[in-house]
């Protein structure tokens, strides 16, 4: 014989064995200062006992909110979106509110589906972040002061055109590069070359900046190799040009294809430092764990997430999205760029090794 199914329990029945009514409960499981400590410990007491769970979809009715905020990620297992999500997640939960989370993989339709799940869902609020969808696309679905561009990569963007004035919240990815190449100018490498997935706005624009910065340190071009959007599950390719013609240093576009060259390169005559310097980008935790430690561009990934909470806040709050935002970011000097003169001798063993340290481009 099946069981009945348990009826839910409700508000009623909390101020029933409170011995209130149900305003009264209402009031003090929110912990309004009008209701007094006795009565309030008597409802709280009676929640528990009965395990009694508010109906969010009925307080969102009446409010006209349903404290869920919409985050759409380019790909959750990349460790600076993960950290994105951490300073969100943290950031929204601090307000009160829930996170509803899906990934793009940098697939248009896929990126449309998942901000269609949120509208049906009646999300507060969306972020999207590192993605390839157009905001004119977005803001056809959703409304402008609902949504908050982060690190945008859409292809408009590579084609030259500005991002919005409002709602777009970006880290300083030009000034990190440049950064980075004077410091590898500085150190006394003169031959430099600029690996990337060859795709992208943000890989576009890191290449301008390198280039742009290049010129205005040193005489000596930029060269340019593509590694392709997958190229740090497999650097080989990479590694082997990079053998037959070396340069005396290289910047990668991210972190991982960073480590994944530094590890591939180890198949070849090359050495990271001995003979080609390499710097990255991102500042993940495991450049700063690998060896010889990766000299990187450190952006403040869960900050990025935060903010982008406080600017959905403040879109609720005043119905308009704030302007956009450019966050400062750190070039973080390791082992892997030493000066040119102090190269690791034939026994793996550092002739020289310059402390580490911290500069802000």
């Amino acid at each position: 014989m099946r069981r009945p199914p348990e009826r839910r329990v409700v508000l009623a029945d909390v101020a029933r064995l409170a011995g209130t009514s149900e305003a009264t409960a209402s009031r003090a499981l929110k912990h309004d200062p009008r209701i007094g400590e006795a009565t309030r410990a008597a409802v709280h007491a009676a929640a528990a006992k009965l395990g009694y769970v508010p109906n969010a979809a009925a307080r969102s009715l009446r409010a006209r909110r349903t404290h869920i905020l919409g985050l759409l990620l380019d790909d959750l297992a990349d460790p600076v979106h993960g950290k994105v999500a951490a300073g969100f997640e943290e950031a929204a939960a601090g307000q009160g509110y829930a996170v509803f989370m899906m990934t793009g993989l940098h697939d248009p339709e896929r990126e449309q589906r998942a901000l269609t799940a949120f509208v049906e869902h009646r999300a507060d609020g969306i972020v999207v972040a590192s993605c390839v969808i157009d905001p004119a696309e977005v803001h056809a679905r959703v409304p402008a002061d609902r949504v908050v561009f982060v690190q945008p990569d859409y292809p408009g963007l590579a084609n030259g055109a500005d991002p919005p004035a409002r709602g777009v919240l970006r880290t300083d990815d030009r000034a990190g590069v440049a950064a980075t190449v004077q410091h590898l100018v500085e150190r006394g490498y003169r031959r430099l070359a600029y690996v990337g997935p060859g795709s992208g706005a943000s890989d576009t624009l890191r290449r301008s900046a390198a280039t742009t910065a290049l010129k205005r340190v040193s005489r000596g071009p930029m060269r340019f190799l593509d590694a392709g959007v997958d190229g740090w599950r497999d650097a080989s390719p990479v590694a082997r040009m990079l053998a037959a013609d070396p340069p005396d240093a290289v910047l990668c576009y991210d972190d991982k294809l960073a480590l994944a060259l530094l590890d591939a390169l180890r198949s070849t005559s090359l050495e990271v430092p001995g003979d080609m310097a390499l710097a990255g980008f991102d500042g993940i935790p495991a450049a700063h764990q690998s060896w010889p430690r990766l000299t990187t561009v450190d952006v403040p990934s869960v900050e990025v997430g935060r903010r982008a909470v406080e600017m959905l806040m403040a879109a609720v709050r005043d119905g308009r999205m704030p302007v956009s935002e450019v966050l400062p970011v750190r070039l973080v000097i390791g082992d892997s760029t030493p000066p040119r003169a102090a190269r690791i001798n034939s026994h793996g063993t550092p002739e020289a090794v310059a402390a580490r340290r911290v500069i802000k481009p």
